[in-house]
């Protein structure tokens, strides 16, 4: 692939309204969105569940890390396969269900060597599934003109009701409820994954070139911008395994520390929301220098250990670092893949993903034990060079072959 920005890009995002046909698919897409994240919250009492069983300590950290880990494996093969067969939203569908009947299986309270055969099982399926949704819904952007803030930020909404639900439903039906609760869940996105269009419709190109990994890699633009998103995200390691601990030590209770986080949420929440309508025609690299540059100023205010009310700011620039970040490599997809070859871009860039911010996550125990300001500062230097990774290059346009085009 070429240094390219394809005729049918993120220009796309903020052109015309939608028509009919683009109008059911943002809503189907916002429906998948938002019934694919409404379990989210309910596998945040997984370690509960498991302890429950009889589970030992050991075991619980093995099980929670098995989808980190084989996530680093399956997902971006898969995701290529299926796009380049095509079948995008078919795999969602399959994968759901797949997750779906899984879990289920937890019903039966297996012993231990049952419980790790399970949640093998159950991570190759469930991984593919927020990938795969992400590449569906670029696809449909590039095909239909769509802004995908506003259809990925119904994910984001149905994990703050899961997150609520979670605790209420385990209230009422006891923790034991969980495989089942997970697994009605898990049926929702398969269900509406087979109303919407299959891949075939998102394009009027019959045939064309397949895409694969290979294709992606060779886009030296892409890779920056993939690896400056990933850059972005992982330096958050600090903040989400020593946040609560840092802010609880500074004498600031429970139901504040929940404020802030809720917070941060609702800052995500409006910039998917407003962001590819603020970015214009711009080039979407640009979105991700300005996430990249807000990170560096979160993590030295962070680095000083501030107050309650400078946290309030602070918080809020988690609409610009965490979605600028996300929102931005997506539409860098949308505007240099083509339509064949997402799935298998967002396959690799959900890998790149994993790797950073699971070496920054465990790595920020060491950092944390060398000092707050000195943990936040690396995490500083980390989105700083997802500036210079990301700084939008002059890159003349090519259009792409017919074939590739949507």
């Amino acid at each position: 692939m070429t240094e390219a920005i394809h005729p049918i890009g993120v220009q796309a995002t903020v052109s015309a309204p939608p028509d009919d046909a683009g109008r059911r698919l943002t809503l189907g897409v916002s429906g998948l969105y938002l019934a694919l994240y409404l379990h989210y919250g309910f596998f945040a009492f997984i370690p509960l569940w498991l302890k429950k069983m009889g589970a030992e300590p050991g075991e619980i950290g093995v099980l929670m890390a098995i989808p980190l880990i084989l996530r680093l494996l399956t997902v971006a093969p898969f995701s290529a396969w299926a796009g380049k067969r095509g079948r995008v939203r078919d795999a969602i569908f399959v994968s759901a269900l797949l997750s779906a009947a899984l879990i289920a299986l937890l019903l039966g309270q297996p012993g231990h060597a049952g419980r790790i055969a399970v949640v093998l099982a159950f991570s190759i399926m469930w991984d593919q599934l927020p990938v795969l949704t992400d590449a569906y819904a670029v696809m449909a952007v590039r095909s239909h003109g769509l802004d995908f803030g506003r259809m990925r930020v119904w994910g984001s909404i149905a994990v703050v009701v899961s997150n609520i639900a979670g605790g209420w439903a385990f209230g009422l039906f006891g923790i034991e409820a969980l495989p089942l609760l997970c697994a009605l869940l898990l049926l929702l996105p398969a269900a509406v994954a087979r109303l919407l269009p299959p891949d075939r419709g998102l394009t009027t190109v019959e045939e064309g070139p397949r895409g694969s990994w290979r294709d992606v890699i060779a886009d030296r633009k892409l890779m920056r911008a993939m690896a400056a998103a990933s850059l972005i995200i992982g330096s958050h390691g600090v903040l989400s395994s020593f946040g609560a601990i840092q802010w609880a030590a500074h004498g600031i209770s429970t139901s504040s520390i929940g404020v802030l986080q809720a917070l941060a949420v609702s800052a995500e929440i409006l910039a998917f929301w407003f962001g590819a309508k603020l970015l214009g025609r711009r080039d979407p690299s640009l979105l991700l220098c300005i996430a990249a540059a807000a990170a560096v100023l979160r993590w030295i205010i962070m680095a000083s250990n501030p107050g309650f009310a400078v946290l309030l700011g602070a918080q809020l620039l988690q609409g610009i670092t965490a979605t600028g970040a996300i929102l931005g490599i997506m539409l860098v997809i949308a505007a240099r893949v083509p339509l064949q070859t997402s799935a298998a871009a967002q396959g690799l860039n959900a890998v790149l993903f994993g790797v950073v911010l699971a070496v920054s996550t465990a790595g920020s125990g060491l950092l944390w034990s060398y000092g707050i300001s000195f943990a936040y500062l690396a995490m500083a230097v980390l989105a700083a060079l997802g500036v210079v990774l990301a700084w939008p290059s002059r890159t003349p346009e090519i259009t792409v072959p017919t074939g590739a085009q949507a």
